[in-house]
This record gives C-alpha cells, structure tokens and sequence, in this order.
C-alpha cells in the first residue's frame, strides 16, 4: 500500500515585489511558519518534520532561463509525506506562499487528489448504475420499448445520435442508448424531464392545438407535469433527489477531468452516493406499486403514436447510400463488418428512420441481389452477428427498378398497422 504521497508545486515572483529571492530564504520562510510544521530542521536545503513524517525540498530554475521570460524568482517544491498529512497542510503552503509575495502557483503533481478521485469514481459510478437500471426498469415496464422516444428530449437523442459509435460491441445486441447520455442527463430524466411533452416545441404545439375550455387546460397541465411529480413524488422529490444528484454531478465532472480534491470532497461524495442509493433502492422496491390511471395511459399511449409517426421511411437510394457510408467507416475499424441491428437501429433509427420499414427494406434488396446478410463471428464476439454488406448497385436509376419503385409506397401503407412495441 502506498505510504508516502508528493505535493509539488512551481511558483514564481513576476512582479519582483516578492523579498524571497533564494531556495534557503523560502526554506527559512517557510519554516518560521508554525502553522505548517511541528519539529522542522533543515538539512541539505531539504526541510524534515520528524513528528510529521514529512520532507520538502526547494529547487531554484536558473537565472538564464528565468531572463528569456522576463521572471524574476522561479522555484520548484516538493513535499512528501503521509497521506494525511500532506492533505491537510497543502492549502497552508500555498497560502503562505501567497502571503510572502509569490504572484504564480502551479500544482505540477498532487498525488493526494489522483487518490481521492480514485476513490469517489467508484462510488459514483455505482449511483450511475443504479439509477440507469432503475429508470430503464420503470420505463419499460410501464411505457414499453418505446419509453426512451417519449421520455429523452430533443438534445439528448442528438448527444445520443453523435456518440453512437462510442461502443461497437455490445451495441450489435442490446439498445445502448441509455448509456451515451451524461450523469446530469440521466438524472433530468427523474426531476426534470416530462414523459410524452419533452421540448419546447412539443410544448408550444400543444398549446397552440389546444381547446380553450377548463377541461382541456386541466388535462394540458396533467400532461405538462415532470416526472418528478408524476412518477416520482414520494420516493425521489420527497428525499431531495435533485439538489443531491446535482451536486454529485460537479464532483463527478472533477474526476472526468483530473481537478485537484480536497479530503472534504471525499467525505461528501460518500454522503451523497450513500444518501442517493437508498432514495433509488427504495424506489426500486416500490416500483410495482406505482400505476398509471386510465387517464395517464391513454395520454402515454397517444403521445407514443404521436412520436413514432415522426420515424421516416427511408429510400432505397438512401439506404444503400448509408450502408456505404458504413462500409467506409467499417474498413477503418478491425473487425471490418457491419452489424445489421447496429446499422438499423444505433445508425438509421437514430437518424429518424422506422425500425420495421428498414429491416423490410433490407430483406427486399437481399431477395434482389443488392445487398448480402451473412453471420460474422469476430474475435470480440461471443456468439456470431448478422451483419450486412452491399453486393452490387442497381444498373441505372433505382426508381426505374419495378420491384424496387412500389418499396417505398407499399410500405407507408403498412406504416399505420406496425406496432409501437416493434420500432
């Protein structure tokens, strides 16, 4: 186990109106400083607190160097030392060197805040986890597979679409979506977010269609309301869900981004990460109890139609146009294939086109010729993949094609019997 942990640290005087001008003078600078030390005696420019079990060397940068810049006092300082130790008294040095006149500070290693962030991400990533689960459970049970349509706004299906490619092997057998939005992201869905309205503009249409009578203004506001109210009153808006989770999500983006931690970090990460499990544990062994009204469901149930009419049905010319696109990207990658589920559902249905018309599409243009399904087994794979490759282009224009023009038309027309549960 690690026993000794480094603070170091770069500071200069730029302005000139710092008095300390040598490693020995900050050594003694600091040293008369008892707020730091306990027993500090000095030995080869190097400071050693027996009592603390901390050592601290200065290192001056030479002059000629410092000249190039215009610098009037440049030192390196390197403290080692116990864990805690070092965490307590890492401000103190930098406040001291503030004090005597020392204008630019930089934390060049800081070993003590790489073991705090190491120590917060697991519990963050646990909280993550669980309220993923959660929230796919909940919706899907209630909602169906269609949930993430009705339930994601506007911005996370475009964060979604941009980040598909972010995970290739699991994605050719599971909906990943869930995974590629952020930690705030994830939590909007519990406090902020309204299944069914989930845009502005989804909003601003509405009302514009809407009744002018007190019924339909009732019903309007019953369907305006967050899931925070409607789903998730009395076991997450009860416990403070959304202060906690927010602010669980700057100490996240600390970690994601390698800042420097202090021991108060630590111990709030663990309240908050104890604190949030249990609102969702809880919630989780309550899931059964919650039930939409028949009122709830038949606005769930319309808002879904409403959504999935949206889905487009794409071209001939576009698919296979997509498919080579995919090809291309494919060639760049290892394993070179593409995954039909990928390719369908992460690749066109992120981009607006209808699950069922694709896969109908596809099996059409495979009885004629144009494109390939074949089982790919990879060395990432456990099981085989369909997967799809592109076997010829149709000679001339595809419209001209018989048993290729009628696709698209005779496919709108089935449009309005395909089931949301199949999309």
């Amino acid at each position: 186990m690690k026993t000794s942990y480094t603070f170091e640290l770069l500071t200069l005087d730029s302005s000139g109106h710092c008095t300390i001008k040598s490693e020995q003078a900050l050594a003694y600078s600091l040293m008369s400083n008892s707020g730091i030390w306990s027993t500090p005696k000095l030995r080869d420019n190097i400071i050693h607190d027996e009592d603390l079990k901390i050592t601290l060397g200065i290192s001056e940068i030479s002059q000629e160097e410092e000249k190039d810049f215009n610098i009037k006092n440049t030192l390196i300082i390197k403290l080692k030392g116990e864990f805690e130790v070092v965490e307590q008294i890492r401000l103190k040095f930098l406040k001291h060197l503030d004090s005597v006149g020392f204008d630019q500070t930089y934390v060049l290693t800081d070993e003590v805040s790489s073991r705090i962030a190491c120590e917060i991400y697991p519990k963050v990533n646990n909280v993550e986890n669980a309220l993923r689960k959660y929230l796919m459970k909940f919706f899907i049970t209630k909602l169906g597979p269609s949930w993430w349509n009705v339930t994601a706004d506007s911005e996370m299906k475009k964060k979604v679409n941009t980040r598909k490619n972010n995970e290739q092997v699991f994605a050719n057998y599971i909906d990943n979506r869930a995974f590629l939005i952020d930690f705030g992201e994830l939590g909007k869905i519990v406090h902020s977010q309204s299944s069914g309205f989930i845009s502005r503009e989804d909003i601003v249409s509405k009302v514009l269609e809407l009744d002018e009578t007190e019924e339909a203004i009732k019903k309007l506001k019953t369907e305006l309301e967050s899931n925070y109210t409607k789903f998730f009153k009395d076991t997450f808006k009860t416990n403070n869900f959304q202060q906690k989770w927010e602010e669980l999500e700057k100490l996240r983006h600390k970690v994601a981004h390698n800042n420097l931690f202090t021991k108060f970090d630590l111990d709030r990460a663990e309240e908050l990460t104890i604190s949030l499990s249990e609102i969702i544990n809880t919630a989780n062994e309550s899931i059964d109890t919650i039930q939409f009204n028949l009122d709830e469901k038949d606005i769930l149930k319309e808002n879904i139609t409403q959504n999935l009419e949206t889905y487009e049905v794409i071209t001939v010319e576009e698919l296979l146009r997509k498919l080579g696109e995919s090809e291309t990207w494919a060639k760049r990658t290892r394993d070179n294939f593409v995954g039909l589920k990928h390719f369908v559902t992460n690749y066109l249905g992120s981009i607006g086109y209808d699950y069922r018309s694709s896969y109908d599409l596809i099996n059409q243009l495979e009885d004629e010729g144009f494109v390939e399904l074949y089982e790919y087994q990879g060395k990432n794979n456990l099981y085989p993949v369909t997967a799809i490759r592109s076997v010829r282009q149709p000679t001339g224009t595809l419209s001209d094609n018989d048993s290729l023009k009628n696709i698209k038309s005779e496919l709108r027309k089935e449009e309005k019997n395909i089931p949301a549960n199949t999309r």
